[in-house]
Order: C-alpha cells, then sequence, then structure tokens
C-alpha cells in the first residue's frame, strides 16, 4: 500500500468565517472586523506548538511583551473571546501567549468583559479614534 499526504498551505488559523462552528474565530456584531471574536477552545488547539510567526500572522502583532522569569516570553492581547463552557462572549478578556523556545507552549486566557468606565467612553464616541478635546468642546 502506499498513501500520499500533502500538507496544506491553510491550517485553519486565518480562517474568520464560521460555517461549520469549528473556525478560529466566532463571527459575532460585537466584533470589529479587524478584531473578531476568537473561540477559546479553537485558538489553544491550533496555536499551541506554533512559532511567532504563525502567531503575529493570526493574531496581529503583540499589544505586550514581557519576559516570563527568564525562561520565556509572553505576548499578550485584548480581544473578544467566545467560550464554549458557559456559551457566552467575553467582550474584553487578554490572552497571553507563552512561548519557549520559540514555540507557543501554552496560552492562558482572563476572560472578562468590557469596564464599564471604558463601555462609557466608547459610547461617547472616545473609542472611536476622536480626538478627545474635540469631544470635550462640543
Amino acid at each position: 500500500m502506499v498513501f500520499s499526504c500533502q500538507k496544506s498551505q491553510n491550517i485553519g488559523l486565518l480562517s474568520n468565517t464560521s460555517n461549520n462552528g469549528g473556525s478560529l474565530f466566532q463571527n459575532v456584531e460585537m466584533a470589529s472586523k479587524e478584531k473578531p471574536v476568537v473561540r477559546k477552545n479553537n485558538l489553544e488547539s491550533l496555536a499551541v506548538g506554533r512559532n511567532r510567526q504563525e502567531i503575529e500572522r493570526l493574531m496581529g502583532p503583540p499589544e505586550g511583551k514581557s519576559l516570563d522569569g527568564g525562561n520565556g516570553y509572553l505576548w499578550d492581547y485584548r480581544r473578544a473571546v467566545f467560550d464554549e463552557s458557559s456559551a457566552k462572549v467575553y467582550t474584553w478578556s487578554l490572552i497571553s501567549f507563552k512561548f519557549l523556545q520559540g514555540r507557543c507552549a501554552y496560552i492562558n486566557f482572563q476572560l472578562e468583559d468590557l469596564p464599564p468606565d471604558l463601555m462609557i467612553q466608547e459610547n461617547q464616541g472616545f473609542g472611536t479614534g476622536q480626538n478627545l478635546q474635540s469631544n470635550l468642546s462640543e
């Protein structure tokens, strides 16, 4: 018997559609087009073992970088996360990718909703990139 395997170039990390519920991103109205809602379980299973370039291609540039006790480093992102176990979208979750030897070793999620102070600012236009001074003078 002879078997042939071809490695697919599209490994599912960059998908932002959810036709069958198995994609990495969940399409939800709360998500912006630049930063779709991330499905927690899919991100965990697809990102562990990937290198920095693959994670950056998937998530974009990290919003924070730090060393983790000298044996690795962390990349942090703020994203909306859909948690399958609670069937809830947490709108302001902190996602930390832990890298060891150049590969993602694990992902830590702090599932949180947008704080009320930031929600008020966003509703007043502060979160849309408008100049704070122009909002104060109106």
